[in-house]
Parts: structure tokens; sequence; C-alpha cells
């Protein structure tokens, strides 16, 4: 019994496996080859599609973040309008802070003009900072037009390109704007300041020795501007501040300087090359002038000084001897040894 069972188990097993295969059969005969090419076909039609789809969308994403020309323009505006603010407060505020620093700490202290310029550039860079909200709001103000470009297209190179270029215009406009206020600066006085203070000492013990030494009411050393075309002072007896002569305008003291000759005068109001004009507004009376002008090494002409009313031991007028010329000559040598040494011209 239990042999026929196993027969019988075999035996279905053997129907099973049979039906199976014959399934396969039949499904394999369903699969013709037209079919399969069909099928190969779908598939290469379906990649074709793709990719052309593909490609149209990358080709029109790059059409929309390409900016047209008027477009860079107006993004070059935008940066550049913002830039000229900046680059006029820079200057402005480096010019006239520094210029301030040069003319009264760097006379001082002995701060040079790069120095002062430094200190200028630290003045500029904090007014830069502190006004940048102002300069932004003053832009907006300006209702510029709109560039309607969008993150990806701002980011382009060439967008990059104009943004930097519209910038460097800018500032470079900004800064020759700020530079205007040389125009109505003395941008010398510094510099003459500067000289004055290195010469002071010299200054003092020539007018000092040479008063008592001559027996003047007043002595006075003048340096030559020529770009002004001026002679000016910082130390002259019985005067303070600077003293500036015209060299355009009739005086004594400017013949000498511009002929090279030793000017010595009795009575000065007997010369018709005395100008009075000085003694109206100091109430000063001139009498006698001895004027001996100051060379270089080169024999130019680099300033002059100056003797007012020689007086006698009993302090009568009187009037400048050819000895009182020979040791204001000397002086006047001395004086430029000193000024050579300075560094002054």
């Amino acid at each position: 019994m239990q042999s026929f069972m196993r027969k019988c188990g075999a035996g279905h097993g053997m129907m099973a496996r049979k039906m199976l295969q014959g399934k396969k059969t039949k499904e394999l005969e369903l699969i013709s080859p037209s079919s399969v090419k069909l099928q190969q076909n779908l598939r290469l039609t379906k990649r074709y599609f793709s990719s052309s789809v593909s490609s149209t969308s990358k080709a029109s994403s790059a059409s929309e973040v390409t900016p047209t020309p008027e477009q860079l323009k107006i993004v070059a505006l935008r940066y550049a309008v913002p830039m000229i603010g900046f680059g006029f407060t820079d200057n402005l505020v480096m010019i006239t802070a520094g210029e301030a620093i040069d003319q009264t700490f760097g006379v001082t202290l002995g701060i040079s003009t790069m120095t002062a310029a430094g200190f200028g550039q630290v003045c500029s860079d904090v007014a830069g900072n502190l006004s940048g909200g102002f300069v932004d709001a003053l832009c907006a103000k300006l209702n510029l037009p709109k560039h309607h470009l969008t993150e990806a297209q701002l980011d382009m190179r060439i967008t990059r390109y104009y943004r930097t270029a519209g910038a460097c215009v800018g500032v470079v406009i900004g800064c020759l704007l700020g530079m205007s206020c040389l125009l109505f600066m003395d941008t010398d006085a510094a510099d003459r300041a500067r000289r004055a203070k290195e010469l002071e000492s010299i200054f003092q013990s020539v007018m000092k020795e040479g008063k008592t030494l001559f027996q003047a009411e007043r002595a006075s050393l003048f340096m030559l501007d020529e770009e002004k075309k001026e002679l000016w002072s910082q130390v002259a007896t019985g005067t303070k501040g600077i003293i500036k002569v015209d060299l355009n305008q009739t005086s004594l003291l400017g013949e000498s300087v511009k002929s090279g000759d030793i000017v010595n005068v009795r009575d000065a109001y007997e010369d018709d090359r005395f100008n009075a004009a000085v003694d109206k507004e100091s109430g000063f009376r001139t009498k006698s002038i001895l004027v001996i002008p100051v060379k270089d090494e080169n024999g130019k002409i680099i300033g002059a000084i100056q003797m007012i009313n020689k007086k006698t031991k009993d302090g009568e007028d009187a009037e400048f001897t050819k000895d009182d010329e020979k040791l204001v000559t000397m002086m006047a040598s001395h004086v430029t040894s000193f000024i050579r040494i300075v560094g002054g011209d």
C-alpha cells in the first residue's frame, strides 16, 4: 500500500513539472519576433524623447540666465552710483583730516606728511563706515532703473564683470570729486609751518642778536616762495604770526629780492619804492631800512634779512652803515648754511 502511494506521489510530481514546462513553452510561443522588435523600438523612442526634452529644457534654462546688454548696463550703473558717494566721502575726509593733522600735530610733534595722511585715512575709513547707511538711503531715493535679474543671473561671470567695472568707475569718479577740496585749500601751509618750525631756532637767535647787534627796532628774516611769488616770515621782532609780502607789489624788500642787490635807505618815506600801507595798518613808523638778500651756494636768492630803524646808543635815529651791510651779509651766509643743514632750499 505504501509503495502504491509513493508511485502515485511521484506520478503527480512528474505531471506538475510537465504542466509548468508546457505553460512556459506556450508563453514563449506567444512572444513572436515581431513583438520583440516592437518593444525594442518603443524603448529607443522613449530614450530619444527623453534626451530631446532634457536638451530643450537645458537650452531654455540657458536662455533665461543670459542678461541683455541693457540689463548689464543697469547692473553697472546700480553698482557705480553708491561707489561714487563712497569715493567722494573717502577722499574728502582723508584730505581734509590729513591736512588738519599735518598742520597741527604734524608741525608740533614733527610727524611726517605721510604719517598725517595715514591718520587721515583712518578718519576716512571711520567716516565711510558711519555714512554707509546714509549713502545707501540716498541712492535708494534716486529711483535707479531695475535690472530684474535672478540670483543665478547675477552670479554669472559676465554680470560679475559689469558689477566690478561699474564699482571701479564709480570709485574713480567719487575720488576725483572728493579731490576738488584741494582747490580751496592752502596745501603749502603745513610745509611752510614745518619749515618755519625747523628754522625757528635760527630765526630767533639771528633776529634777537641782530636787533641787539645793529641796534635796530625790528629785525626779520623772510623766506621766498617762488610758486606764489611772495615772501613770508614766521618770526619778526615786534610782530606776531606769519608775515607775507607780495613780490608783485612795490616794496623795498621785494626790490632787493628781485634785483639781488642790497637796499640801504636812510628815510623810507623819501623812496618811491617804499610801501607805506604796512605802517598805516600797524601804526608803526618806518624810517631807515637795510635789506640784505639771502642766497644759496649757487647764488640763487632764497630770502632776505630786513633791519628797520637803526638807533644810536642814545636812542636817536641813525642810518645803517657799510659795516652794518657787511655784518648782515655775513649773517645771511650763516642762515644759508643752516637752511642747507635742515634741508631747505
